[in-house]
């Protein structure tokens, strides 16, 4: 037999209980947020927007001729100083019992240094000076300049992007682990890694990502260099 279900509605109104009116109660808005207040925190949050960038990004100007034909002299650069974000792993690798990690084993969190990445970088001789340079060479390849041609592993590269061929000769030079092999696109006139020899990786501080100013001929995003 089922059951009966009784709504509310059905009773009387005559059984419901009596109530007095309850009086309404006004509430006051709640205050705004005073002017300085205000400025106060949108400089603090324009500050901390600012730091955020300059830990990713930084303006560079060039000074000298050594990237010629591609970049020059007062020529301005945005440089990605998060392209080439690494650690070593392996400090974090003996924290685990068992586990032998001799040496070091660097992770980069966004991919490495490519062949052809145009990079600028702390003068390893006087790190108060800022250098931007090409690279060639990668730890453990054998690098030789030879006749005016640049060999990797005994192999030639195709440079379009270099002014003229370099008139001296250099190693042949294997690169040492945690460094890298760079050149100035215009070999006669740079100061590279054929004078004061391999860059340290810990000395990179960004990849070049736009020539910004001025406008014309170079301005835009810098191409990267392809290799046959």
């Amino acid at each position: 037999m089922e059951g009966q279900i009784v709504s509310e509605e059905s009773q009387s109104l005559d059984d419901l209980p009596t109530t007095s009116p309850v009086p309404a109660k006004a509430v006051s808005p709640k205050p705004h947020k005073s002017f300085w207040r205000e400025v106060l925190e949108t400089v603090i949050l324009t500050i901390l927007i600012f730091f955020l960038a300059q830990s990713l990004i930084q303006p560079f100007r060039i000074q000298g001729s050594s990237m010629e034909p591609n970049f020059h002299t007062d020529q301005l650069l945005m440089v990605n100083k998060a392209a080439y974000f690494h650690f070593d792993v392996n400090p974090w690798l003996r924290l685990i019992p068992g586990v032998k990690a001799e040496g070091s084993s660097v992770w980069w969190v966004f991919g490495g240094p490519k062949r052809g990445d145009v990079v600028v970088f702390e003068y390893p001789r006087d790190p108060s000076q800022d250098y931007i340079k090409r690279v060639i060479g990668f730890p453990g390849e054998k690098v030789e300049v030879r006749s005016g041609v640049v060999y990797v592993n005994d192999q030639p590269l195709t440079e379009p992007y270099i002014k003229e061929a370099s008139l001296s000769p250099y190693g042949p030079m294997v690169v040492p682990e945690g460094t890298l092999f760079v050149l100035g696109d215009n070999r006669n006139g740079s100061s590279d890694s054929r004078a004061w020899g391999f860059l340290p990786i810990d000395r990179i501080i960004g990849k070049a990502m736009i020539a910004y100013w001025p406008l014309g001929k170079g301005w835009g995003i810098v191409n990267e260099a392809s290799y046959n």
